[in-house]
Parts: structure tokens; C-alpha cells; sequence
């Protein structure tokens, strides 16, 4: 999965991806990750008023952490069974 780069400093327009750019970053289709949202299995977003943004640093760690749960973890785009 390709990283971005750590933010610095408060969030800011620039460090806060919406729900298609999550998607590209993890490459999967933009209705499988509203499933992954609906479902809590995708990374913490915040709102601003109707929008959702993610910002960078949390979609970094969230694929870190999925990354050090291992080969034996399902990846994003499978179902777990």
C-alpha cells in the first residue's frame, strides 16, 4: 500500500483525504470502502459538517496496524470468514 507523508502540525485542508482518495490509496472500489465505513472496518474519518475527511495520519496508521497484524490477516479488499 503506498504511505503518505506524516502531517505537521493541526490537520489542515491539505492533510485530509475524502472517501475516493482512501479508496485509490487502498485500491479498492469506492462502494466496497463505503461498505468497509458502514461496516467499521475502515479508518477513523471526522466530519465537517456533511463531509467525511480521513485525515492522513490516522489512514497511515490504520494501514501500519493492518500491515503488523500479518500475512494471516484477511486483506482489505477479501471477506472475513
Amino acid at each position: 500500500m503506498q504511505k503518505l507523508p506524516p502531517r505537521n502540525g493541526g490537520i489542515s485542508l491539505e492533510t485530509l483525504l475524502s472517501a475516493q482518495e482512501v479508496a485509490a490509496l487502498l485500491k479498492v472500489s469506492l462502494r466496497k470502502f463505503e461498505q468497509m465505513v458502514k461496516d467499521g472496518k475502515a479508518p477513523p474519518h471526522i466530519r465537517l459538517g456533511r463531509l467525511r475527511r480521513w485525515p492522513v495520519e490516522e489512514v497511515n496508521e490504520w494501514m501500519d496496524e493492518r500491515l503488523r497484524e500479518g500475512a494471516g490477516a484477511p486483506h482489505v479488499g477479501e471477506e472475513e470468514n
